[in-house]
């Protein structure tokens, strides 16, 4: 009986802090065989972006809860390449709003990925919408941002320090709000460097099995890119398409054209296989060409 006594006391204390603390692991497995003409060079079995990452999360009264996650990115078919750093955050989060520190996607990004990229994300030749957009390699490290939302509006504010100094002078901001059923929302980059301000405004829409997205991007005196994605969800399948124009100011410098079209079978909520074939055009034959792809999606 004592014996009982002690081990079921020792057990509730060893479990006592996984009662306050939620520990998860998720991630994403993304494979895929992929025929190229002359845009990525070869004929292959491509990992896009597949990750894995840990979340922690601890009520601590009063409405106030901490959090930390660690993503990291996999090579899923030959390891050369490791892990990666994707995400690397910690903060709190409360009535307040939500104040994280440490590596993470500039409001820019969430900007893109949250308004426009309803075509098959993650496929790394071609076949990725976000891909034409500057901003979809946003993420930035030494980053302290605060999020809120007041009357409907979301507000998100961004700071980024200098490794190679001690000052903060990539700042960075982005506003959300929904209008009459559509989600708009705008991103503003300042590097405080030679590096071009960059400017985000997307807006996308749902209309019972149709969603429609919009982005366009501008980078002061270099760039600016035009997208449109769409999908159609019918029953276990989506059917998605999408086209973005980049321009570029350099005098002499063509356009960067994208096409992309795909369709996606879900096996269940989280396993699904499609196809896709995509087409660049960049004006230069050694960066053009067009890409089919068969591939297979597991979330967990």
């Amino acid at each position: 009986m004592k014996k009982t006594i002690i081990a079921a006391a020792i057990a509730a204390s060893v479990a006592a802090p996984a009662a306050f603390a939620e520990v998860s692991i998720y991630g994403k497995a993304h494979l895929a065989l992929e025929q190229s003409d002359d845009l990525a060079g070869a004929d292959n079995i491509d990992s896009n972006a597949s990750r894995f990452g840990i979340k922690v999360s601890e009520d601590l009264g009063n409405g106030l809860n901490s959090f930390v996650k660690f993503e990291f990115g996999a090579d899923a078919i030959d390891g050369d390449n490791g892990l990666t750093a994707r995400d690397a955050i910690m903060g709190l989060k409360g009535d307040f709003g939500t104040l994280t520190v440490g590596r993470m996607a500039s409001p820019a990004k969430a900007v893109l990925y949250g308004t426009g990229n309803v075509q098959l994300a993650d496929a790394n030749n071609g076949n990725d919408f976000a891909g034409g957009f500057v901003s979809k390699g946003t993420r930035v490290s030494n980053a302290v941002a605060y999020g809120t939302k007041v009357g409907g509006v979301g507000l998100t504010v961004a700071t980024v320090g200098d490794d190679a100094g001690d000052n903060f002078a990539h700042n960075a901001f982005a506003v959300s709000t929904d209008v009459a059923g559509a989600h708009i929302a705008l991103a503003k980059v300042n590097y405080g460097d030679a590096t071009a301000d960059l400017t985000v405004l997307g807006a996308k829409m749902s209309m019972d099995a149709l969603t429609v997205g919009v982005v366009y991007e501008d980078q002061d005196a270099t760039t600016s890119t035009t997208g449109v994605s769409l999908s159609y969800a019918m029953g276990n399948n989506v059917v998605s398409a999408s086209t973005s124009t980049r321009e570029f100011d350099a005098a002499g410098t063509a356009d960067t054209d994208r096409m992309a079209f795909g369709i996606e079978h879900k096996l269940s909520k989280k396993t699904s296989v499609y196809a896709s074939y995509a087409d660049v055009d960049t004006g230069t034959a050694a960066t053009s060409g067009d890409v089919t792809s068969v591939g297979m999606i597991v979330n967990f």
